[in-house]
């Protein structure tokens, strides 16, 4: 059931929904990341976001390693605070998914600045606030998913 759902992510990640904003779209394969690694946190950790961030360089076609370290930096916050993170509402977690998806098109922007020289994206703020709004229907999902 895990490895299935982050193959639906992969998908989702390459599909545009709208292709006149192709850019602003969720970050399936890191929000689903972040659901995994609390509910399994055992199971699910830094080497998985590894290895979730170099399949999404293969399939993006972006610089191998940028998501690799921005996943696996990603994974590492998330397992640290895992138990805070669990207990907490989730428009509280929507939040934290909020920063925590700043945190990741940061990394993201930053090694793209130092590598080729990237000056603006203002695309990262409209990524975060959908992937923050996005965390609520996911859990629910995934959830129900679960439940049947």
């Amino acid at each position: 059931m895990v490895y299935s759902s982050f193959i639906v992510a992969i998908t989702l990640q390459i599909i545009p929904f709208f292709p006149q904003i192709w850019w602003i779209q969720p970050s399936w394969i890191m929000i689903l990341l972040i659901y995994w690694i609390t509910i399994l946190p055992n199971q699910i950790n830094i080497g998985t976001g590894f290895i979730l961030g170099l399949i999404t360089d293969i399939v993006l076609g972006s610089t191998l390693g940028i998501h690799s370290l921005s996943l696996s930096i990603l994974a590492y916050l998330a397992t640290r605070n895992v138990y805070f993170f669990k207990y907490i509402s989730i428009w509280q977690q929507s939040f934290i998914v909020t920063f925590l998806s700043f945190i990741n098109q940061g990394i993201i922007f930053l090694v793209k600045f130092l590598m080729i020289k990237v000056f603006s994206a203002p695309e990262i703020f409209w990524n975060c606030l959908l992937d923050g709004g996005s965390w609520p229907f996911l859990v629910f999902l995934m959830r129900k998913i679960h439940r049947n």
